[in-house]
């Protein structure tokens, strides 16, 4: 009886050890994996603990679920019993000085003095009269209305050429339009609401033609000493409408704007539908757009990163002084509070990246796989390197206490951290607790790299602050009040980067912006078990067909997920018809989509609600509004595949590393074989009835065949 005790007792560590992170200061954290997206975890040993999260006006499905696989419980609006508080609104200030040291939250006090565009550009303009205009040259001309209306009539005859106009606290492209002089009466009034009107960018770099720009991920964990988070991947938005700089098309959105929400509605917009392609349709990564600027145009990538860097950073430090006074008034303890904010960058055709807005709360909707992998990973790493202690929020004071665990590192981490012995004796409590809290939230950042402070970004930054109380330089902040502000920067500095230091080096990160993608074909967190990439798609066909004559099945997962990539070639297909003008081949196949949707759209978690084209619509205008219903009804078939899909029978399924890698390169007949085959598998329950392998994909009979007997799993 000692063995299988023995073993059991083993197996419990390696557990503890995989979820549960082991902090310097004696504290356990919850590590995060976003493989529990797919399924709920039921071996995590946060279950013995009541932990629990807390949404307010959160409509993020993803958050939910990756909370909800882990074990977490959600709690009522009205409760206090919570871990993480979860907000896409700013937090009221009554709710974050009531925090407890283990709780967690996703604002700040006065995240607006980033995120409201007008309160932005005043700061960074402030921080360029302070420390030169050069160095903050990096957001276009602009002008906040109705303030400054005078000044910009007087200014603007000296640069006649594009405006663009955005209120001041709207998101995803709404309100924003484009304007040219002379002004029009319309224009004139527009100007004198509450809007910032800055110089167009009229020269951006393309890619193939389109114009395009960055979404990247930035996380704060602490204002004072500041600390800055750049996550090693991000999204690059692309316009849907080839660039021109003729001014007769300044009214076309979807040329200018690369907003998602602007953009998915085009029957031209091309959703990337596999993880694994990175630079496929309207979405890439960052990755696979610095390979390409790189492998194609020849452009230093690296230098690239490093003025974006530099935004980042230099943004930050321009709202510091004005949201300390209120973190150091409300917030009442150092790790209570977090911020990811979504900075959208543009790069222009000189190679000179410009800052357009910072985002509260960036979007964490999922429109495509490749969405589905970076945002899950993202949130993931974030919830992981924030450290949520592993406390049991309704009886404060327990946790686990089980042997002592350490996280398990990407090989990319930071070096190993230095024993708590080796702090400085000189520091007194809360500065052996900061300090220790700095180096073991570093350790914690997998995808996250800390690009402020390094030894290298100190150097060029620290001054931009102040040597006494490291507040920026020039601040408006009452000087009786930067008296009680403690310089939390430079005790860092000593401690991370002194001459006697060695808990911390730079490491390069170009590598981890810039992976190559030949590696890139397996789990976005799975980078020890590659798939081998070298067989071709019939080879890989020959395989899915061997599994499914030794009696293997598809599971309702991977069912789906060739459902889509079955309509998804269907809906090119189509839309290649109506491009090319044949209209007589687009309008009965029309016909056929539309009948689907009708039937189709009632089974899917929240129906969708569309009305049937009107019959006096041309053939054309008709064919395209129902390709669109196409795509919208793609989209939420996607969502519910990726958020609610069973993931039963995984015992008697096809492998996911080899589905992953067949349907990845797929092409429309693949499929439709594939599909025929599999008549006894779960597949079946995902299309109903099978598709006869004998009718062509082209043939009328067949597209009705497959289209309106569709049954939703």
């Amino acid at each position: 009886m000692e063995m299988p005790q023995l073993l059991e007792s083993k197996n419990e560590n390696a557990q503890n050890e995989k979820y549960i992170f082991r902090s310097s200061s004696g504290n356990n954290t919850c590590i995060f994996y976003a493989t529990a997206l797919d399924h709920r975890l039921d071996v995590v040993p946060w279950k013995k603990i009541n932990l629990s999260f807390k949404l307010l006006n959160v409509d993020s499905k993803l958050v939910v679920t990756l909370l909800a696989n882990h074990g977490f419980r959600e709690v009522a609006a009205d409760s206090n019993d919570y871990n993480l508080l979860w907000s896409n609104n700013h937090v009221k200030t009554e709710i974050i000085s009531s925090l407890k040291p283990f709780q967690r939250v996703n604002h700040f006090p006065r995240s607006c003095e980033l995120t409201r565009k007008d309160k932005l550009y005043k700061n960074i303009e402030l921080m360029s009269h302070r420390n030169g205009i050069k160095h903050f040259s990096f957001v276009p001309e602009t002008y906040i209305m109705p303030k400054d209306y005078n000044r910009f009539i007087t200014n603007q005859y000296r640069h006649r050429g594009l405006w663009i106009v955005k209120p001041f606290d709207l998101s995803r492209g709404r309100g924003i339009t484009i304007i040219d002089y002379p002004f029009n009466d319309v224009q004139q009034q527009c100007l004198k609401d509450n809007v910032v009107v800055a110089k167009y960018l009229d020269n951006p770099l393309l890619v193939n033609g389109y114009k395009w720009d960055l979404r990247l991920y930035v996380l704060v964990t602490s204002f004072n000493p500041l600390i800055i988070y750049l996550y090693e991947e991000g999204l690059v938005r692309f316009a849907t409408v080839k660039y021109s700089c003729d001014r007769t098309q300044i009214s076309n959105r979807r040329m200018h704007l690369c907003n998602y929400s602007v953009n998915k509605s085009n029957p031209s917009y091309i959703r990337n539908l596999d993880p694994n392609r990175e630079n496929v349709g309207h979405k890439w990564s960052l990755s696979a757009l610095l390979n390409h600027l790189r492998q194609e145009c020849l452009i230093d990538t690296e230098a690239l990163m490093t003025e974006i860097e530099d935004i980042v950073i230099k943004t930050i430090m321009s709202a510091t002084a004005q949201m300390l006074p209120a973190i150091n008034c409300f917030v009442p303890n150092n790790q209570n509070c977090f911020e990811l904010y979504g900075f959208d960058i543009l790069v222009d055709d000189k190679l000179k990246p410009w800052l357009l807005e910072v985002n509260l709360s960036p979007s964490l909707g999922i429109d495509s796989a490749l969405d589905c992998r970076i945002k899950s990973s993202m949130i993931c790493d974030l919830f992981t390197l924030i450290g949520i202690p592993v406390i049991d929020p309704t009886v404060f004071g327990s946790s686990i206490s089980s042997s002592r665990t350490t996280e398990r590192r990407p090989k990319s981490d930071v070096p190993r951290k230095r024993k708590a012995s080796s702090v400085n004796n000189s520091l007194n409590g809360d500065e052996k607790r900061l300090l220790l809290h700095t180096i073991d939230q570093n350790r914690r950042s997998r995808g996250f790299i800390r690009i402020f402070p390094t030894s290298l970004t100190w150097k060029k930054y620290s001054s931009y602050l102040d040597d006494t109380n490291g507040v920026p330089r020039g601040s408006t902040i009452p000087p009786f009040y930067v008296k009680l502000i403690k310089n939390y920067n430079c005790l860092l500095n000593d401690q991370l980067f002194g001459e006697n230091s060695s808990f911390y080096m730079d490491i390069s990160r170009q590598n981890r912006y810039e992976r190559s993608l030949r590696g890139s074909n397996g789990h976005f967190d799975d980078k020890n078990n590659k798939v081998d990439d070298s067989p071709d798609v019939t080879k890989l066909k020959d395989a899915i067909m061997k599994y499914l004559r030794n009696g293997f099945i598809f599971s309702n997962h991977q069912a789906r997920q060739t459902f889509a990539m079955y309509l998804t070639y269907i809906s090119a297909t189509l839309k290649k018809c109506v491009l090319e003008k044949r209209y007589d081949d687009s309008s009965s196949s029309a016909d056929l989509v539309l009948m689907f949707l009708v039937k189709a759209s009632k089974n899917l978690s929240i129906p969708i609600q569309f009305e049937i084209p009107k019959s006096s619509l041309s053939t054309s205008q008709k064919s395209l509004k129902i390709f669109q219903l196409l795509d919208n009804f793609l989209i939420k078939y996607n969502y519910d595949t990726v958020m609610f899909a069973s993931h039963g029978n995984q015992k008697n399924c096809i492998p996911h590393k080899l589905f992953n890698l067949f349907l990845s390169r797929a092409r429309k007949e693949d499929i439709e074989e594939v599909i025929s085959y599999s008549k006894r598998n779960c597949l079946s329950s995902a299309i109903s009835p099978v598709i006869d392998k004998k009718k062509s994909f082209e043939s009328k009979s067949s597209l009705k065949h497959k289209i309106y007997h569709v049954k939703i799993a």
